[in-house]
């Protein structure tokens, strides 16, 4: 019997049992900070929001933050170069993936300074929860926050101590081992640390380079929090990992240099002090946060490069709740960014920028209003306004409307200043975006549907053949994003349903081009059940086509689909064994152009409670 009839045949109990039908809601208890900085429930939230908790981590055993996150509505990793560890770009509703923020524990990261975030890169052993929020929160965040912002939490208030190990396909192994305890009434200590390795696959098969792209990964996360009185808390964290990856990324005819193999280095230390009554909420933050990365080649040749990066950021916000339901808002930051090297031996200047913000929400029931306003004052790019305003009108008990409008912009990286060929004509790209949300709430399911219309201006494009470069900045592009997002949540019996269908139009103005990267269609749906004390999931992702990096003569990478099941299993109260398959059926496909994405996975491995 082939591998394709034994998976249809372990599915065939997830469809019997789906006959059956019972409400599923969300906790309506979630707290979120994702959406104004300062605690509040998700469901208040005026703009969508998606909550990735640490009983949904353990469900799906993902071996990085993209195993966990392409199934999420809006999120395409579009530029996936492989397996384990290999570069990978997040686009969120159509955007670039340097126009989604990407914060740790609030702050943002030293390499957005450069570029933006590889997901890839980051450990997930760690993630306590994520937070994700997508549209613009400019009026909120500042720079980058075009398409959206991701939250990885590290910190947990969860009394927990836990190794796990994990073994599997391509040779990977991973152990990690976590402890999380309120060691006294007002004291709560936590230590994470994490190894995980893969000796890989050849990820680029057809070129010169002929071996298997192995990835190491090591990480430690420390972290105390102290409540000082009733009202008074403050807290402190580190996370650090260092990362070592071996890769094929093209030819040296047009790379310039034979690299294969690559080292980063990323750590980040931070600290607040909150003040927290019924009414009023304050804070003060602070964090540094480096990265550093070098390229070389493992066969041992000269050629290689390395830069490395520093965030500076002290934050602080203070909100007034005048009625139950109604408050006010206001903050300022303050962020300087830095290249501390740079194997070329240009560095470019230290930069500042200073951000001062005020918002108001206001509910008349059924109707509430938000209107939030930020001014940036940025070193090199000079003084640029957002804001955003929101209006929510509850139709019926079961369901509402939301219209909003809100602005972006996002300051070049100092990798884009490098590449530019006229430095001096560079402008920060600006954004425009109109959302449409209609949700409904029901016994037996809840849905929202959700339309957006973004206009970017300025936005910086790299052409579509090698090297890759960034084009002339008199050059840039202004797009058009339309987009339509569907998700419903469900339980038929004992099973869980989440389905999210994504329609992406992303389009160059001039050219009516699709940008690149950004597939139409998306399509994913998540399920897990509990029986006989199991858990069981099941995810699938379909993918459409579209043009990508590399691509010959504007062809278009294929269309996908592929599934992933897995299972937990407590054998005793201490221990749980858990097991998942990636691309189940075998399928064979690409997300870039020229790199294969890994075949059948399979993973075992085991947790131990303390």
């Amino acid at each position: 019997m082939s591998k394709k009839w034994l998976a249809a045949a372990a599915l065939l109990p997830w469809a019997a049992l789906a006959q059956n039908s019972t409400l599923s809601q969300n906790d309506d208890a979630t707290e979120i900070t994702i959406y104004n900085k300062v605690k509040q429930s998700a469901t208040s939230a005026l703009a969508p929001v998606t909550v990735i908790t640490k009983a949904d981590i353990e469900r799906r055993q993902p071996r990085s933050l993209v195993d966990l996150l392409e199934t999420l509505p809006g999120m395409q990793f579009g530029s996936q170069s492989g397996g384990i560890g290999q570069t990978s770009s997040l686009f969120v509703r159509g955007t670039n993936s340097n126009q989604v923020l990407v914060l740790l524990n609030g702050r943002p990261m030293a390499q957005m300074v450069n570029s933006n975030v590889d997901f890839s890169q980051l450990p997930v052993n760690n993630v306590e929860r994520i937070e994700y929020i997508r549209g613009p929160r400019a009026a909120i965040y500042g720079s980058k926050a075009i398409g959206g912002v991701v939250n990885i939490i590290t910190t947990s208030q969860v009394n927990d101590t836990k190794l796990s190990v994990t073994g599997g396909s391509n040779d990977y192994y991973a152990a990690d081992v976590s402890i999380n305890q309120w060691v006294t009434d007002a004291t709560r200590l936590q230590l994470a640390t994490g190894y995980r390795e893969t000796r890989g696959y050849d990820v680029q098969p057809n070129n010169s380079q002929s071996d298997r792209d192995g990835f190491e990964s090591k990480n430690l996360t420390l972290g105390i929090e102290h409540k000082l009185n009733q009202a008074w808390t403050w807290d402190a964290n580190l996370n650090g990992w260092e990362n070592n990856l071996e890769y094929d990324f093209g030819e040296p005819a047009w790379l310039g240099f034979s690299a294969n193999k690559n080292n980063t280095e990323t750590y980040q230390i931070d600290t607040g002090l909150q003040y927290q009554t019924q009414q009023l909420t304050s804070q003060i933050n602070a964090s540094y946060s480096e990265y550093k990365a070098e390229d070389w080649n493992k066969e041992g040749g000269s050629s290689y490069s390395n830069k490395s990066f520093a965030t500076t950021r002290l934050d602080g916000l203070m909100q007034y709740h005048y009625s139950e339901q109604s408050y006010g808002l206001a903050g300022i930051d303050w962020q300087q960014d830095r290249q501390l090297s740079d194997s070329t031996g240009t560095l470019q200047p230290d930069r500042d920028n200073t951000g001062v913000f005020a918002s108001a929400f206001h509910a008349w029931n059924p109707v509430s209003f938000e209107l939030t306003g930020r001014v940036d004052d940025n070193e090199q790019f000079g003084t640029h306004g957002t804001w955003q305003s929101t209006l929510s009108l509850a139709l019926t008990e079961e369901h509402a409307a939301t219209l909003s409008y809100g602005t972006g912009f996002r300051a070049p990286t100092f990798g884009e200043i490098a590449s530019a060929e006229d430095v001096g004509s560079l402008e920060p790209e600006k954004s425009k975006n109109w959302e449409l949300g209609l949700t409904g709430d029901y016994d037996l399911l809840n849905w929202q549907l959700n339309y957006y219309r973004n206009e970017i201006s300025n936005l910086m494009v790299y052409s579509n053949t090698p090297p890759y470069s960034l084009i002339n900045s008199t050059k840039n592009t202004d797009a058009l994003i339309k987009g339509v997002e569907l998700v419903v949540k469900a339980t038929t019996g004992p099973v869980n349903h989440t389905a999210s269908f994504d329609y992406t139009d992303a389009k160059d103005i001039g050219t009516t081009k699709q940008l690149l990267n950004r597939a139409k269609r998306k399509f994913s749906w998540t399920a897990d059940m509990n029986i006989a004390r199991a858990n069981l999931f099941a995810q699938v992702l379909y993918m459409g086509n579209r043009e990508t990096y590399g691509a010959v003569n504007k062809e278009y990478t294929p269309s996908y689909t592929i599934w992933n099941i897995g299972a937990r299993y407590p054998l005793t109260q201490q221990l749980t064994l858990n097991g998942k398959i990636n691309n189940l059926f075998d399928k064979d496909y690409q997300v870039v152009s020229g790199y294969d994405a890994p075949d059948m996975e399979f993973y075992v491995g085991a947790d131990y409670r303390f």
